[in-house]
């Protein structure tokens, strides 16, 4: 069997699953079938609005990547990459589950982030995370809560693979967020509700950034409910699904 064929073994395993277990998946990407080089154009994703000052593509790349092979999407100083939800995600309880790695060769307040807003684009949007501080501990992930960027958590491992996992209230505008399977912070605000009521858009990237700071998502999956139901360990709660099938192949 040709890995491509695996692959797709895989995957369809992985649906049946969750469709089995009634769960249902927004989004899943783990970046190994799209075309290596720029991520402009493909399933969806392209530069997205407020960037500031792209002076390059946001990457597929093999370089790097979680499990034992594959792909990843690679970002560099000032890049910004969007996605749209179609339809827009307007109610209820979702997750997201990705893995990050956070290249730093200098200690900045640059930052990787994890955004999410409804129909207008902007850098105040709803659910709002950064991976590397807001200027407070530039080496911690760091969250919005009663009017205030506060960073959680331990310290994040510069140079390895990370799992990120946030589970999203709509209706009441509330996110917690676990790093390595362990919450962080519970009861998150969004930073603009007014003009984000829904999930319209996911926006990954860089915030300004400087030369040599690189950052890398991988394992991306968007779903209902506050938990990512296994095809592998249905009882295991936040071990992601793509970096264990990754692992297989």
């Amino acid at each position: 069997m040709t890995r491509l064929t695996s692959i797709m073994a895989v995957f369809v395993l992985l649906i049946f699953s969750m469709a089995a277990q009634g769960q249902i998946i927004h989004y899943h990407q783990n970046f190994d079938n799209l075309v290596e080089g720029d991520a402009e154009g493909q399933d969806g994703w392209a530069t997205g609005p407020p960037a500031t000052a792209n002076e390059t593509a946001t990457t597929i790349t093999s370089e790097v990547f979680h499990g034992d092979s594959g792909k990843s999407m690679q970002v560099d100083p000032k890049q910004v990459v969007i996605r749209e939800f179609n339809p827009i995600i307007a109610s209820g309880i979702h997750f997201v589950s990705l893995w990050f790695r956070y290249e730093l060769r200098d200690i900045t307040d640059d930052k990787l982030f994890v955004y999410y807003g409804e129909e207008i684009r902007e850098w105040g949007g709803g659910p709002n995370c950064y991976i590397g501080g807001n200027g407070g501990d530039p080496n911690k992930v760091t969250l919005y809560k009663a009017g205030a960027w506060i960073p959680v958590g331990d310290d994040i491992k510069v140079g390895e693979w990370q799992h990120f996992f946030q589970v999203i209230d709509i209706d009441n505008q509330k996110h917690d967020v676990y790093i390595d399977d362990v919450l962080v912070a519970e009861d998150c605000d969004y930073r603009n509700p007014g003009n984000h009521k829904a999930l319209g858009w996911m926006m990954f990237g860089f915030d300004r950034g400087k030369v040599g700071t690189i950052g890398y998502y991988d394992d991306v999956v968007v779903g209902e409910g506050n938990e990512l139901i296994q095809a592998v360990d249905p009882g295991d709660k936040l071990t992601t699904t793509w970096g264990l099938l990754k692992d297989e192949l």
